[in-house]
């Protein structure tokens, strides 16, 4: 097996499990915000699921899953190192990314001029931010690349 299949086998199982993910996240969604008043609940589904900024998220998921997840392959089957650090390592780095995104967005968004305000806010959200995001891809990427430390080289 060459390295490249290895990375392409890597990729395909992270991103499969980062979808199904996402599909389940979204419908939980969908029936939590349409649990009270329907129609006001699929109107704001639909209205978050539409905003630019969304698509922009889930480009920076599924960008960075995929570079990641061939470099992930790469260390944990050739590199033999530690499928449970690989994953910890990449699942920080992916939610970094989203959270700061998010974050920075939601608060140029509300207009939070002043570098102080800002700052205590991101402190005080960014966390919740992360771990909120962090714990699900955390799931995600322990099962995949378990399933790659399963490979032979």
């Amino acid at each position: 097996m060459t390295l490249l299949e290895i990375k392409q086998i890597a990729r395909i199982e992270i991103l499969k499990g980062t979808a199904i993910l996402l599909a389940i996240l979204i419908v939980l969604f969908l029936l939590v915000e349409s649990s009270g008043d329907f129609a006001n609940g699929i109107l704001f589904f639909m209205q978050v699921m539409f905003d630019p900024n969304m698509f922009a998220m889930l480009i920076i998921l599924f960008g960075l899953t995929y570079f990641f997840a061939g470099l992930a392959g790469e260390e944990i089957v050739i590199k033999r190192k530690n499928f449970l650090l690989i994953s910890l390592k990449y699942v920080i780095l992916i939610s970094s990314a989203i959270a700061t995104y998010a974050m920075t967005i939601a608060f140029f968004r509300k207009g939070y001029i002043s570098y102080d305000l800002f700052a205590k806010k991101i402190a005080a959200n960014l966390l919740r931010q992360f771990l909120d995001t962090d714990f699900a891809l955390l799931i995600v990427w322990l099962l995949a690349t378990n399933k790659i430390k399963k490979i032979n080289f």
